[in-house]
């Protein structure tokens, strides 16, 4: 998903997380990113709310710097899903970083890379992900999982 909007938004948008079952949000958004997008209050709000917040900082239309900790991250949200959690992700805009967690994720369950992508794309309404990298990585990845 895009990220939520920022500023005098962020409450409420976290509050609109809250109210749609989220209970686990991971923000792939470097510091930075974070910083300019008005987001750097999103923990806050999230704690506030009860919803666990994991930060990933994944640099913009890039892949993770360690797979092995991306791998870890997955095999988190495996389980709060198998806990019955409902977990969103969020990148900047939605396309690039968060397909790719997200597409991981999926894979996890068994589904293909390319089937995985194609499920994201038809919800999301466009291509992702947004570089041929990020689904290399993933298509490794799944030869891991």
């Amino acid at each position: 998903m895009p990220r939520p909007r920022g500023g005098d938004w962020l409450e409420d948008e976290i509050k609109a997380l809250q109210d749609c079952g989220v209970n686990v949000l991971v923000s792939l958004l470097t510091a930075d990113e974070a910083s300019e997008l008005e987001l750097s209050d999103e923990k806050k709000f999230c704690d506030q709310s009860g919803i666990e917040l994991i930060s990933f900082p994944i640099n913009d239309r890039n892949i993770p710097s360690s797979s092995d900790e991306c791998s870890g991250l997955i095999r988190t949200l495996d389980a709060r899903l198998s806990n019955a959690s409902n977990v969103a992700v969020h990148c900047r805009m939605g396309i690039g970083r968060s397909a790719m967690i997200v597409a991981a994720l999926i894979v996890q369950q068994g589904v293909t890379v390319e089937e995985a992508f194609m499920r994201i794309s038809t919800s999301r309404g466009f291509d992702v992900p947004d570089t041929q990298e990020q689904f290399d990585w993933v298509a490794q990845l799944s030869q891991d999982l």
